[in-house]
């Protein structure tokens, strides 16, 4: 384990140690994801206070804590020869929030899990993983000016976590642990009618076994946008996004990206909320193996379109279509193109029923550079269904399905996966 490894997990137990309980969001983003216009620490802190169950001096916590139970068909993501298992996962959610002053807000998040395979007992690591997202943040206010103070670290070991934007296009494998961790700010100057926001992060990912340290490297993410309120229901601007990419093992996908394009955000009614964005982006590979090697830089677009609808109080519905470009880790980038669609549905008061869906289609390649490098095209497909359902004051249960699909040019690199899930939660 290494020294920058060590000094993360001391620092996090110094946090808890501390008497500070923190919780866990299940979203993982990075600069080029585009599921969402920004990702979620470059938006405003939210004005309504957090409610927590348990009150503790001017703030307070949640706790939870829950045993799930899944079984998978095809646990290494093969495509022939598939094996099966049961998985145990117990898991604990802890959050924070605490007021510092009239305006000012800390506030922990950490969420932990354990997977015990019961056949594959090789994918046993016996480390918890760290949710994505788990964080310290402060949050402050001056005037017109909002700021946030950020760091997440995450721990994962699933190939198959796409809860974010972030996609991991590995195969063949059950295991494949990784490291990341993001520390930065973001200010926002609200004017009411026109808000301006920047940010900077400085990312590290990196993989915990040899197999996988193509993938180690930094960012520096860059981040601008500027929105006028046209009217109280349409309000357009500009934004855009940069980032600096320096990869320790394989400096041929070195490369400084940059975007720029117009946004506008449309509230039709008070039932539907519609997002559009497009922009010019450029990826530049700087390196001299990548010149010695023909890798020429690219001229490329993003564009995102997203509507989120209403229908009743028993219904709501959202769909994401979308073109994007993240970082390659088996060529230099990875283009998608997506189309995401999930529906809520209430049936009754303490049950809700959620069907998603969602299909991309991917390229990953060094763009014009010589054939003889890695290019691969593939058609990556999700759907499920998960049900909740609320027992009590304190107890709830989730029965989930999820089928992934990834068809290759590759052969070898395709697969199918089933799995279904059943998870009970206790929250204190």
């Amino acid at each position: 384990m290494s020294n920058l490894m060590r000094t993360r997990l001391i620092s996090w137990a110094a946090v808890l140690l501390s008497g500070v309980q923190p919780a866990a969001i299940c979203r993982a983003q990075t600069f080029e994801a585009q599921k969402d216009e920004v990702s979620p620490e470059m938006e405003a802190a939210p004005e309504n206070l957090p409610r927590y169950n348990i009150p503790w001096g001017s703030g307070g916590f949640n706790l939870s804590a829950g045993l799930r139970g899944v079984y998978v068909d095809n646990v290494y993501l093969t495509q022939t020869g598939a094996r099966d298992d049961f998985i145990l996962v117990p898991e604990c959610d802890l959050a924070a929030f605490f007021p510092i002053g009239q305006s000012n807000t800390v506030v922990v998040d950490l969420g932990l899990a354990y997977y015990q395979y019961l056949k594959n007992t090789a994918l046993n690591t016996g480390t918890p993983v760290i949710n994505p997202n788990s964080e310290l943040a402060f949050n402050m206010q001056v005037d017109d000016f909002r700021f946030r103070f950020s760091e997440r670290f995450s721990y994962q070991t699933s190939p198959v976590y796409e809860t974010g934007g972030e996609f991991f296009n590995v195969y063949n494998t059950g295991l494949f642990e990784r490291y990341e961790n993001r520390v930065g700010a973001l200010g926002t100057w609200d004017l009411h009618d026109l808000v301006v926001s920047a940010g900077y992060y400085h990312e590290n990912l990196w993989a915990n076994t040899a197999q996988y340290d193509y993938i180690d490297h930094a960012s520096e993410l860059f981040s601008a946008d500027a929105m006028l309120a046209l009217s109280p229901r349409v309000k357009a601007g500009l934004e855009t996004a940069g980032s600096i990419n320096r990869f320790d093992n394989d400096v041929t996908s070195d490369a400084w990206r940059a975007r720029v394009g117009p946004a506008l955000r449309l509230d039709v009614s008070q039932f539907i909320k519609v997002r559009l964005g497009a922009g010019y982006e450029r990826i530049q590979y700087d390196s001299s193996q990548a010149s010695a090697l023909g890798i020429n830089s690219e001229n490329t677009y993003y564009a995102y379109a997203g509507v989120d609808h209403v229908i009743t109080r028993f219904f709501s519905q959202s769909l994401q279509v979308f073109h994007d470009n993240q970082l390659g880790y088996d060529a230099g980038n990875l283009a998608g193109t997506h189309v995401q669609y999930s529906l809520t549905w209430r049936p009754k008061e303490l049950l809700s029923l959620s069907p998603h869906a969602a299909v991309s289609f991917y390229d990953e390649s060094y763009g014009s550079g010589p054939p003889s490098l890695y290019h691969e095209r593939f058609t990556y497909v999700l759907a499920g269904l998960t049900a909740r359902y609320q027992l009590g004051q304190h107890w709830r249960t989730s029965l989930s399905w999820d089928y992934r699909l990834k068809d290759s040019d590759i052969t070898a690199y395709g697969y199918t996966q089933n799995q279904v899930g059943l998870e009970l939660t206790y929250q204190f």
